[in-house]
C-alpha cells in the first residue's frame, strides 16, 4: 500500500513508475521482480536496499524464528538483491548500489543483539561485494544511519524508557535525525560525483559515533 501511495504521487508528477511488493529473503522473487523491472525500464542503474525490521529484547531472549527474520529480512535480502541487480549493471559496466546500514554495526546495546549482528553482516557485505564487482564498473557503498525518526525508531520509544530524551542528550547536534537527512548522501552515492568511492561506509548520526 504505501509503495501503491509512492508510485502514484510520482506519476502525478510525470515520472514514469512501477512498483512491486516482494518478500525481500525470497531469493527468486528478487529475481523476479528485477527482470521485471528491467523489462519495463531497460535497465538498472541504481539499487538501494532499505528493507528492514527489528525486535528488541535481551539475546538470551531470542526465540529462534525472531532471530531468522531478523538475519534473514536485514542481511539475506540485501545480499539477494544485490545478486539479482548484479547481471544488469554487469552487462552495462556501471551500476551503483547503496546498502542501508546502521550506527548499530558500529556500536550496539544490550537489546539489539539480532539487528546489530544483521547490519554488522551488512557493512562487511558492502566491502566484500565492493571488491568483486569493482571491475564490472558497480560500486557498492553503505549509508550507516544514526537515530532517525521513522516508525522502526518510534516503536523503540515505546519498547524502551527514556530512549528518546537519551538519544537528544547523547546526539551532538541535539536532535533525532529525519529521513530527509539521508536525501543528500544517498543522491551522492548514487550520482557520478561518487564513481571512485565503492566498499565505503558513510555515517549519517549528527556525530553520535564520534561523541565519547
Amino acid at each position: 500500500e504505501k509503495l501503491d501511495a509512492l508510485a502514484s504521487g510520482l506519476r502525478e508528477s510525470s515520472v514514469k513508475t512501477g512498483s512491486y511488493a516482494l518478500r525481500v529473503e525470497d531469493r527468486a522473487a528478487c529475481a523476479a521482480v528485477v527482470d521485471e523491472a528491467v523489462a519495463a525500464f531497460g535497465r538498472v542503474d541504481v539499487l538501494v536496499n532499505c528493507a528492514g525490521v527489528n525486535t528488541r529484547m535481551r539475546p538470551e531472549q531470542y526465540a529462534e524464528d525472531v532471530w531468522d527474520r531478523i538475519i534473514d529480512i536485514n542481511l539475506k535480502g540485501s545480499f539477494n538483491m544485490c545478486q539479482a541487480v548484479h547481471a544488469s549493471m554487469q552487462a552495462r559496466g556501471k551500476g551503483k548500489i547503496i546498502n542501508i546500514g546502521s550506527i548499530l554495526a558500529l556500536a550496539s546495546n544490550a537489546m539489539t543483539a539480532a539487528y546489530s549482528a544483521s547490519k554488522g553482516g551488512v557493512l562487511q557485505l558492502t566491502r566484500s561485494l565492493a571488491c568483486a564487482w569493482a571491475a564490472d564498473g558497480i560500486t557498492v557503498n553503505v549509508i550507516q544511519p544514526g537515530w532517525i525518526d521513522t516508525a522502526l525508531s518510534r516503536q523503540a520509544r515505546v519498547d524502551i524508557p527514556g530512549h528518546a530524551e537519551r538519544v537528544v542528550a547523547t546526539t551532538p547536534m541535539g536532535r533525532w535525525g529525519e529521513p530527509e537527512d539521508l536525501i543528500g548522501p544517498a543522491l551522492f552515492l548514487a550520482s557520478a560525483a561518487s564513481d571512485f568511492m565503492t566498499g565505503a561506509s558513510v555515517v549519517v548520526d549528527g556525530g553520535v559515533t564520534a561523541h565519547i
